[in-house]
């Protein structure tokens, strides 16, 4: 008896052995679906006689603690309730840097951001694109800054930026950025968009991604545009509807949209003062027998030419006497400054639609209309 009892047991270890080497996830399963603890070692005699737990729950458990180690990526957030938001991409930092990626990163502002960004204390540039077809493809992003090779080339693919990048700063179109913003949403990669002249349903998609990933859109991020805003908003809840509102803006040739993104801001600004909506009110341009000016009306004149970076004045105008707000922009190192500041403030934060107000750190209170 005893020399059988012997034989038997070389043979199991072989067995066991070969099948492990072959199928290791199968011997694991077929271990557990035995109650064989998942160190593969076999159970002694009495503890097989004696059963003290069923099987499968034993096998479960020991099971669990393997398949958690294994897993190479950080563990997943908890599942999102329907309509529920998400949470925020967790910050994927090197040597405590945030990852910073930029869309349009050969135009102007693209351009201006990448040096600025490159310089920036806790950034970390990790890519750029453009549009397909653009000559800057395949080129170093330093080369674009005016500094040292960054290593990396402009690319194509916005989805490939949006899943490295902790958060991307955006200064493409209103039809690219509307497409960016959903990749936003399905990272919960922060967003940070300086596009203007999105039409609604662009700013719908927009505000449908800010439900799972943080986003800061701003028609302009300087804090000079920014504090125009607000005083604007005031003195327009101050003065009655007597009092006319005309916003003029001068840009540099190439601009595209009219009137610009920070005049339509201000605008909206004048409207909230005045307790309505700035789609009710605005006069977008005259021309012609247009005739008297409406009372209560926002209207709107749109300069261009030469080499302006951006100049905004907003008058109010009444019998017999006039006030006049206004910013002039001389470099667009103003506004990478703002981003920059954008970029960092978004990094890690919970999903929502943000404005360079809540950046900054300043607002003004809803208060009763005045005469709107």
């Amino acid at each position: 008896m005893a020399g059988k009892t012997q034989a038997k047991r070389p043979v199991t270890k072989a067995v066991a052995k070969a099948a492990t080497k072959a199928a290791p996830a199968a011997s694991t399963r077929n271990a557990a679906a035995k109650g064989v603890p998942a160190n593969g070692k076999p159970l002694t005699e009495n503890a097989k006689l004696a059963k003290p737990t069923p099987p499968k729950p034993a096998a479960a458990k020991a099971v669990t603690p393997p398949a958690a180690k294994a897993a190479p990526k950080p563990v997943a957030p908890k599942p999102v309730a329907p309509g529920a938001k998400s949470g925020p991409k967790p910050k994927r930092q090197l040597n405590g840097a945030t990852r910073v990626g930029i869309a349009g990163c050969a135009g102007r502002m693209g351009q201006m951001l990448l040096k600025m960004l490159a310089q920036a204390p806790g950034v970390l540039v990790v890519g750029g694109t453009e549009r397909r077809g653009s000559q800057a493809l395949g080129m170093d992003l330093g080369a674009l800054a005016g500094t040292e090779p960054f290593g990396i080339t402009v690319g194509d693919d916005p989805a490939l930026l949006f899943d490295t990048a902790d958060v991307v700063i955006d200064f493409t179109n209103p039809s690219a950025t509307a497409l960016h913003a959903g990749y936003a949403a399905k990272n919960g990669t922060a967003h940070v968009i300086g596009t203007t002249g999105l039409d609604a349903d662009q700013q719908a998609a927009v505000a449908r991604a800010a439900q799972r990933a943080p986003i800061v859109m701003a028609a302009n991020m300087s804090l000079g545009v920014n504090l125009l805003e607000l005083v604007v908003e005031q003195m327009a809840r101050i003065l009655d509807t007597d009092w006319d509102i005309e916003v003029v803006e001068m840009h540099h040739r190439h601009k595209v949209d009219a009137p610009s993104g920070t005049a339509l801001a201000l605008g909206e600004a004048a409207a909230r003062g005045r307790g309505t909506t700035l789609r009710r009110v605005a006069k977008r341009g005259r021309d012609g027998q247009a005739g008297p000016r409406a009372k209560g009306e926002i209207g709107f004149a749109a300069l261009r030419g030469g080499d302006v970076v951006g100049d905004h004045t907003v008058i109010f105008a009444a019998d017999g006497e006039r006030v006049e707000v206004t910013h002039k922009a001389s470099s667009r190192e103003l506004f990478a400054r703002g981003a920059v500041k954008a970029v960092l403030w978004a990094a890690g934060k919970a999903p929502g639609l943000y404005s360079m107000k809540d950046v900054l750190g300043f607002s003004v209170g809803a208060q009763p209309a005045n005469g709107g």
